[in-house]
């Protein structure tokens, strides 16, 4: 288990082993990028090409989080010991786009939020999550990719935590699905959580 702490003042319990990507410096970004790609590919003349492709793609995952000012990238590396596990894990604070909320009851804000997604209570707080499964291109290779989105109330509830996972695995997504719930239902939130989230956007 890794728990990983954000800037966002709140900490996520992740299964397995997960890399923390800093997105305030785009140096330090950089480099525990490349580390990370050495690491896991290995630093034989053979893979550098694969090496390189690795590093471009976590590069531009890094660049789209800090364009959405997201607080936290992480990477999973394995789920157990040896047994690798591709996903990514991006969190962002979002405003409510409703100003006045009178006359709805926060199932319908989240659904607005959300729309078709399930509205679930977790211990974490009130969130409404969603799952689609489609299809990417790795090299010339289709892979089944599962996307999770999450929306979760800020304890104060002025705003909100907004959490995208995606995994590009073959698996059944009700299983992947029953793994982030668990993960978006270990997050605890620091006293200075409202005053972070109210500073981000």
């Amino acid at each position: 288990m890794t728990s990983v702490t954000a800037p966002a003042r709140m900490s996520m319990v992740f299964p397995g082993s997960w890399a923390n990507i800093p997105l305030d410096d785009d140096r330090s970004m950089e480099s525990t990028i490349a580390q990370l790609v050495k690491r896991q590919v290995g630093r034989d003349d053979r893979f550098a090409q694969l090496r390189r492709d690795a590093k471009q793609r976590l590069l531009a995952v890094a660049r789209d989080a800090q364009e959405s000012n997201a607080v936290q990238l992480a990477l999973s590396l394995e789920i157990l010991p040896g047994v690798p596990f591709p996903a990514a894990v991006v969190a962002d604070y979002r405003n409510w786009p409703d100003a006045n909320p009178d006359g709805h009851t926060l199932a319908q804000r989240l659904d607005a939020m959300l729309p078709g997604g399930e509205v679930v209570q977790l211990s974490s707080g009130v969130a409404i999550r969603s799952f689609r499964t489609t299809t990417i291109r790795q090299g010339a290779d289709p892979v089944p990719d599962i996307k999770l989105e999450y929306f979760l109330c800020v304890p104060d509830g002025r705003s909100l935590l907004h959490v995208v996972a995606d995994v590009p695995i073959k698996i059944e997504a009700e299983l992947i699905a029953a793994l982030f719930d668990a993960m978006v239902d270990s997050i605890r939130w620091f006293p200075e959580a409202e005053t972070a989230a109210a500073k981000t956007r």
